[in-house]
């Protein structure tokens, strides 16, 4: 009976981080796009309304061009 209650308790506390990795994820995207938009009007200018409706995808972008950006290494240079 024990082994059933560690097994539900470990999906629970799985269940429970998924959902706090998520939260996380989500907050730091929220925060990216009120940081750009109030930057946007500090600076008077229109901000990130390229991607989206009204720039919502627009941190989404931001990450795929990071990623999909190589780092560029000349021929003959020392990596260390």
């Amino acid at each position: 009976m024990a082994v059933f209650f560690y097994f539900f308790f470990y999906i629970y506390i799985l269940i429970l981080n998924i959902i706090i990795m998520l939260l996380c994820t989500l907050i730091i995207a929220a925060l990216t796009l009120i940081e750009r938009k109030v930057l946007s009007l500090i600076q008077r200018r229109v901000g990130p309304f390229f991607v989206g409706y009204r720039g919502r995808l627009q941190y989404i972008a931001d990450a795929l061009k990071l990623f999909i950006k190589g780092i560029f290494v000349p021929y003959e240079m020392s990596k260390f």
